[in-house]
């Protein structure tokens, strides 16, 4: 497990499943160990890893039921608009696709827009041990050091409406800490209002703001202890 999340080195990876998600899902992510799983009703996604990664998981006689009753782009609409880097995970054989009304050219057709006009990443999986697998795996590859300064999340305008000269220096500060942008910045300081209360913040109120993972945590408390 240390070595397919480095992160997880001092702080467990905190999961959170959807309360509708089956029990075998929780099972294979307890079997990995160091992490913490809370179940609950999530209003988007199926699968929420540290803050970082939102995720949809159908299978295959869901996604083709998701899509008769209409639920299904109403819920990738909501996974879009969140703050939080979202995919859909599609798990099943493609010999199930033969169980369904649909043809392979309308379920093409579907999953194409996802991809494009979403602009959703929908991935393959053939069993729930796999998906597992995949989720950590994509988990771990948006978190690595060379994407952890890219910006996944729409600028916020809390400080643009607020005529103060100070929010500017105090945004610079923290975005000199590694792993914290500009656009984390302000998320820290929207959610704690000051720097005193951000560096004195306990690690587990800075895992709740979006896009602040357990190794900008880290290196965060490090540099403050030095």
């Amino acid at each position: 497990m240390s070595k397919l999340l480095k992160s997880s080195y001092f702080l467990p990876l905190h999961v959170t499943i959807d309360d509708r998600e089956p029990a075998d899902m929780e099972n294979e992510f307890l079997k990995m160990g160091n992490m913490i799983i809370l179940r609950q009703r999530l209003t988007a996604g199926d699968y929420l890893f540290d803050g970082d990664l939102l995720i949809e998981r159908k299978t295959i006689p869901d996604f083709c039921s998701s899509i008769k009753d209409g639920r299904l782009f109403g819920q990738t609409g909501r996974l879009v608009r969140g703050q939080v880097p979202a995919c859909l995970i599609l798990e099943g054989k493609n010999s199930d696709f033969k169980k369904t009304h649909f043809s392979s050219r309308a379920i093409q057709g579907i999953l194409l827009s996802i991809s494009l006009a979403f602009r959703l990443p929908v991935l393959r999986t053939k069993n729930i041990k796999e998906t597992t697998r995949v989720m950590l795996q994509s988990f771990k590859q948006l978190t690595r050091d060379r994407l952890e300064n890219q910006r996944f999340y729409p600028r916020t305008t809390f400080f643009k409406k607020r005529n103060n000269p100070m929010l500017s220096q105090k945004i610079h500060i923290l975005e000199g800490f590694p792993g914290i942008g500009a656009d984390k910045a302000e998320r820290l300081l929207t959610k704690f209002g000051n720097l005193r209360a951000v560096f004195t913040a306990d690690p587990g109120e800075l895992l709740q703001v979006p896009g602040i993972g357990k190794k900008t945590v880290e290196t965060l408390m490090e540099i403050l202890k030095k």
